[in-house]
């Protein structure tokens, strides 16, 4: 697969260790615990999330299982592609993603395997990894294609635990990743949203995500910032069309019950109401507009 992002340091998967005698695909001892990640919409009402830990802990006793979010928006494609590529950055080399969004799910659409910069990631073929595969390097994508590793039976309803979690559990245990199936080159893409430049030199973005405390999350990065925003000049933001105030560096800044704007742990400007919810209070919800004013128009070789 062709690079598609940022270099990242060049990794390999370690050698599968034996399995124990007298086992098919047990997990041998090894120095450092294999580390699995999970993502998805089912929230923490029903036993979905537990049962898909069993299966993966079934196969591979010796994996560290981390909760990523079970939060995801029902169906929230885009949403979980975003909080995936958040996540996964901050995990070890050779970690392993399991992200299940899946209102296809029983359908003709694909799973995934993928290998990208140095971590496996296994997801529905339906655009939940868009922004990993964008922010690269891919370096394989596979579909999940052979059915001795899924469950005996697998349901039209939970390929969470009869797809996923036994091949998570499997490629935990040291099994290759070519064993999973054949190499695909055309993995299912969504538009990312992104900043753009409106007239008269406006900064527009929307929100991609609303988190626990009411914050909104935009597409509008750091360095969107960098190339827009007048140095020393200072940039005025609004969502829907309501003014939310300036730009500052904490929560603090602006006062207790005063809004405003900042660089938020992704690297993204996230709008606030110190110390309440912005989304609560001013009714707001992913995909609203974004508008900074008091930008310059850059040059039209900053575009391309």
């Amino acid at each position: 697969m062709e690079n598609l992002g940022r270099p990242h340091r060049e990794l390999r998967d370690p050698a599968p260790a034996p399995p124990r005698a007298g086992t098919s695909r047990a997990c041998a001892p090894r120095l450092d615990r294999p580390i699995v990640t999970l993502l998805t919409d089912f929230g923490q009402q029903d036993p979905f999330v537990g049962i898909m830990k069993g299966v993966i802990l079934a196969r591979c006793p010796a994996a560290s299982l981390v909760d990523l979010c079970h939060e995801v928006p029902p169906h929230g494609i885009l949403a979980g592609a975003f909080l995936l590529h958040t996540a996964a950055p901050f995990f070890p080399p050779r970690s392993l993603h399991v992200a299940v969004v899946d209102p296809g799910v029983g359908s003709a659409r694909r799973a995934l395997a993928a290998r990208i910069g140095g971590q496996v990631f296994l997801a529905p073929d339906n655009g939940l990894l868009s922004y990993a595969l964008e922010a690269g390097p891919v370096e394989e994508v596979r579909a999940i294609t052979a059915p001795d590793l899924w469950l005996p039976e697998v349901s039209a309803t939970f390929h969470g635990r009869d797809v996923f979690a036994p091949v998570a559990g499997h490629l935990a245990a040291g099994l290759p990743l070519d064993r999973v199936g054949p190499e695909v080159r055309d993995p299912v893409r969504l538009p990312i949203p992104r900043a753009r430049v409106e007239a008269g030199g406006r900064l527009a973005g929307e929100i991609l995500w609303i988190d626990r405390f009411g914050n909104g999350i935009t597409s509008i990065h750091r360095r969107d910032l960098d190339r827009f925003v007048d140095q020393g000049a200072g940039a005025a933001v609004s969502v829907r069309g309501r003014r939310l105030g300036a730009i500052v560096g904490t929560f603090a800044e602006a006062g207790p019950g005063g809004s405003g704007a900042l660089i938020g742990s992704t690297g993204h400007l996230e709008l606030f109401l110190c110390q309440a919810s912005l989304a609560a209070a001013w009714g707001l919800s992913v995909g609203d507009p974004v508008v900074l004013e008091s930008c310059r128009m850059p040059p039209a070789e900053e575009f391309a």
